[in-house]
Order: structure tokens, then sequence, then C-alpha cells
């Protein structure tokens, strides 16, 4: 993917939502920080991108914790947060966002939003979520969600990662994931293409319509 080519998209536009499919990490990552350079630049309007990791990886944030790890080489990125595993069975959720309201930044009820369109989205789908008393979107006692941002500036990357396949649960097992008990990590009984499309509906209320395009017309 040649990321000198993405497509520059009037900042007027309607927000865009992508489908990246499954993507490496690091080539994931890459094309995150082309895009909120863009993103300062407006060359594009919010973007939100949903994927999943392939192959499987750990990652570790700006707290980590070693003894939540023992044994794990992650991969150290800028978000916050501790160790977590990204694979196949979970629906990760980027947000390349301008994170402003009227000039101002706010994180934390930034945050609030994007719990908020998660959590709305999960309704949409029957189930009743909840913030916990630790990070994370709860369904009946177990987490389905982790959250880890990172904002350059304003611009926010990284975001969240919904379990929909207890597949996933197996690479949780390996780690505290947060510095909790992997018994404690659950997952969405949900096809992909459902929760994408209810996230798609709740985001869309609470930060603004998304256009959904190819990726091929954002990133060559």
């Amino acid at each position: 993917m040649n990321l000198q080519r993405v497509v520059i998209v009037s900042s007027s536009t309607t927000n865009l939502s992508v489908d990246l499919g499954s993507i490496e990490y690091a080539e994931c990552l890459e094309i995150q920080r082309k895009l909120v350079s863009m993103r300062r630049l407006s060359s594009i309007p919010d973007t939100l991108l949903f994927l999943e990791h392939d192959p499987p990886v750990y990652t570790i944030g700006r707290k980590a914790d070693p003894s939540n790890f023992p044994g794990i080489d992650p991969v150290q990125t800028e978000r916050g947060g501790d160790i977590t595993f990204h694979g196949p069975g979970q629906l990760v959720i980027y947000p390349i966002f301008d994170m402003r309201i009227d000039g101002r930044k706010d994180v934390r009820l930034f945050v609030r939003r994007i719990e908020k369109a998660i959590i709305s989205g999960l309704a949409a789908l029957g189930l009743e979520a909840y913030v916990g008393e630790e990070p994370g979107i709860w369904v009946e006692g177990k987490k389905v969600a982790s959250l880890g941002l990172a904002i350059d500036d304003y611009v926010s990357y990284h975001g969240a990662a919904i379990n929909y396949s207890p597949e996933t649960l197996k690479g949780f097992s390996r780690i505290r994931p947060c510095g909790l008990d992997p018994q404690n990590m659950g997952f969405v009984d949900s096809k992909r293409e459902d929760i994408m499309d209810k996230m798609l509906l709740s985001f869309g209320k609470e930060f603004g319509e998304f256009a959904t395009v190819e990726k091929d017309l954002l990133l060559f």
C-alpha cells in the first residue's frame, strides 16, 4: 500500500468510514499516523476505521506494568493503558477525529463520547452494556470492549476493540489485560458485520453522519 497516494478529500465532505478488513498491526499504525497528519491539515474529514489485526499481536500503552505480561514481547504504542491483545474475532475501531469542541480540547469528554457510542451500538444488538469500575465496556460482568486512545495535538487515533468470538479470549489468557484476571474478559456473540453496522449508526448519532467508502478510494 503506497501511502503517498492517499486521496485528498475536501474538509467539507461528510465524515468517512472505511473497512480495512484484516490488516497487520504495523501497516495499520502507519496508515493511522498518515491519516492523523492529514486530519490536522483538514485534508480529510473525521474518519472511522474498522478492521481486525492479523496476525495476532500484543500491544502496550504508556502505563504498562511488565508483571502483567511475563514472557511476552509486546509492541510499544502511544496509546494509554496497559497490555492488550488484538487478533481475529475482534472488531477494532480507530477514530481519526478532530476531538475539539468549539476549539477546545476535552479528552475526558471525548472518551465518554466514544464509550457512549459503543454502549449505544451494543444496546442496538440487545445488550445492556456499561462502563465498569475497571476501564472498558462491560456486559453481564465481562469486559467485552477495551479502550486505549492516543491524541496527537487534537487528533485522536488508536481506539477501541470489541471481542465478538471466543477465539479472541485465548489470546487474553496469556496476560493480565490492563491488570485484570483474563477470566474477566468476555465477548459479544454477534457477527462482525452486524456489530460494525450498529457501531456505524451509533457513532453517526454521536459524531455526525458517516459515508462509507471502499478503502481503495481513500488509500491506494
